[in-house]
């Protein structure tokens, strides 16, 4: 069976978060040990912003509440960078939770953008934000 095993083929070709379902399914089936599969969710998520869900995984695995220092450093950066989005956010979110304000958008996008841009400089912040987030 092992020879036809086309999960790490697949894996690689996939999407992080496609990869995870197959991991679950993987792992109900107990094909492989669960020390293996916790490794391969660590793996996986090196890199991602889903640092917490990482360092419970090492804890349940090492049987510790000790985690890599890595992982701290770069959870510190995650939430970081997430406080620093909120900022960036703020004047859009505080915009779309005021009903009166949304109630003056109208079916013409061209006039939305503009107004947006004049009234509440919504899209400088954007232009700040967007980069940030495709890091």
């Amino acid at each position: 069976m092992a020879e036809h095993d086309l999960k790490a083929l697949m894996a690689a070709q996939l999407d992080r978060h496609l990869v995870f379902p197959l991991l679950e399914f993987l792992q109900e089936r107990q094909l492989y040990s669960e020390p293996e599969f916790l490794e391969a969710k660590i793996r996986l998520l090196n890199g991602t912003n889903l640092v917490d869900y990482a360092m419970d995984i090492h804890k349940s695995l090492h049987g510790t509440d000790d985690v890599p220092e890595d992982m701290v450093k770069r959870r510190a950066e995650v939430v970081s960078r997430l406080r620093s989005l909120e900022e960036a956010a703020a004047p859009l979110v505080a915009f779309l939770q005021n009903p009166q304000l949304v109630q003056e958008l109208r079916t013409d996008k061209q006039y939305n953008i503009h107004m947006l841009q004049e009234r509440y400089q919504v899209f400088c912040y954007l232009h700040e934000l967007l980069p940030q987030l495709f890091v």
